[in-house]
């Protein structure tokens, strides 16, 4: 067996960024920068906060499931992930100003917290099959938090932040003064946040028109898994600290663009969200660093991935029912196609064979692939209260991944041999969720 001398947590970012927030804004493919009208729009723009008219507090449900398959030589086929789950909480806040700031001001703030954790980081090898971009990213904290403002003629513009939970702690081990070996262990999450604005323009140019242009910017949020291990007062041996860290969660900077004809019978939206994924540093860092003056120590280093940006094409569509006793059903629906920022080619990565103590090149089981997103929803409205439902249905398109194979070892402090034959991994899979929410507006 074959272990590596560094493990960090796996790529990953917020749930909002693969299935959108709120019902509605997911029943239509992650649509909503020029269309949403609700809490909701803490995310998809904050400009339209400004559209709130009466104060909102929602709660939900939402989970997702994940049937990922990864097949070829030396590879399991079925890669299982526990499924995530999680609930939401929407508050929507139309400022009461008078005069010229009469219904021209909002405020709304969203909430994603997992049913079972804060924030999942996991640590494996990198030889170890894993999909880097979906399971993980539905497992964390996030918050959405957002001020719009209605500028007359059609013209409205917002702000507000995204926040993630990253965590940083250290564990000390030593002996006390009875010769006992024990730890300290000190840990916390930590808030990293970005900004979020947006513009939209009512079209033609004036307020209440039925067509609107809408863009919003998202900055990236990268949360670290960050954990020191100091046993260097353990005994006389020179041992380093150890750094167990990587990203543990990562949301690309994004920039989104959307059409919508916006009516109160009807909507249609469409647009596209630019990622720059080519920032993305990678999964993993190392676990110890050779000092300068001594470069070839022996330290494993971490592998690279080279991401490149996507541009995400979405289609979402409402009917709304006017119904008796002022009862409104909303029937909803949406299509995105989410290309994969990874590469289709790995190469091997360092590790450190257990009996010879020597470096290997062993493959970089990185997967991911390119998704078609089947939205569709439901709500209705019985005033006061809200019931939504929704789901999405993410098919991976089949891919094929060329991976450089394990290399004979090497003297420890010496560089790795050249990588061994490629083989090739055949990547399908398919993403369920489904969520339900309660809302009341008063």
């Amino acid at each position: 067996m074959v272990a590596a001398s560094l493990v960090a947590s796996v790529a990953s970012a917020s749930p909002e960024d693969i299935f959108g927030y709120g019902p509605r804004s997911v029943a239509m493919a992650g649509t909503g920068t020029a269309s949403s009208d609700d809490y909701e729009a803490a995310y998809t723009n904050p400009a339209l906060i400004s559209r709130l008219r009466a104060r909102t507090l929602v709660i939900g449900y939402q989970e997702a499931s994940f049937n990922l398959s990864a097949s070829g030589t030396g590879l399991p086929g079925p890669v299982g992930y526990d499924p995530a789950t999680g609930i939401l909480i929407g508050v929507g806040l139309p400022i009461p100003f008078g005069g010229r700031l009469k219904d021209r001001v909002g405020v709304a703030i969203d909430f994603y917290t997992p049913t079972s954790l804060l924030v999942r980081g996991n640590i494996p090898y990198p030889e170890t099959p894993q999909f880097v971009v979906l399971p993980d990213r539905a497992q964390s904290l996030t918050i959405r938090a957002g001020l719009g403002l209605d500028l007359g003629y059609g013209i409205r513009v917002g702000g507000g932040f995204g926040a993630l939970a990253e965590l940083d702690g250290s564990v000390v081990v030593a002996t006390n003064s009875t010769g006992s070996v024990g730890s300290t262990v000190q840990d916390q999450l930590v808030a990293v946040y970005a900004p979020t604005v947006g513009a939209t323009f009512d079209l033609p140019f004036g307020a209440g028109r039925p067509f609107r242009l809408g863009v919003a910017y998202r900055g990236q949020l990268e949360a670290r898994f960050s954990v020191d291990i100091d046993a260097t007062k353990l005994s006389s041996l020179n041992i380093p600290v150890l750094n167990i860290s990587g990203i543990a969660q990562f949301d690309p900077e994004e920039v989104a663009f959307e059409a919508a004809y916006d009516t109160k019978a009807f909507t249609v939206a469409l647009g596209a969200t630019y990622k720059k994924w080519s920032a993305y540093p990678g999964p993993l860092e190392a676990t110890t660093t050779c000092p300068a003056a001594m470069p070839m120590c022996g330290a494993v280093q971490p592998p690279t991935l080279a991401f490149h940006d996507t541009v995400v094409p979405r289609i979402g569509v409402e009917r709304t029912l006017a119904l008796p006793r002022r009862t409104k059903l909303h029937l909803r629906a949406g299509y995105a196609f989410e290309p994969t920022p990874s590469p289709s080619e790995t190469s091997a990565s360092q590790a450190v064979d257990p009996k010879s103590l020597m470096l290997v090149n062993v493959p970089t089981r990185y997967f991911d692939a390119s998704r078609s997103i089947i939205a569709f929803g439901s709500g209705i409205e019985i005033p006061p209260l809200t019931i939504d439902t929704y789901g999405q249905v993410h098919v991976l398109v089949p891919r094929t991944i060329t991976l450089d194979a394990a290399s004979p070892a090497s003297q420890s402090g010496a560089p790795p041999p050249p990588p061994g034959p490629t083989t090739v991994a055949h990547v399908t899979g398919t993403v369920l969720t489904f969520g339900m929410s309660l809302g009341v507006k008063f």
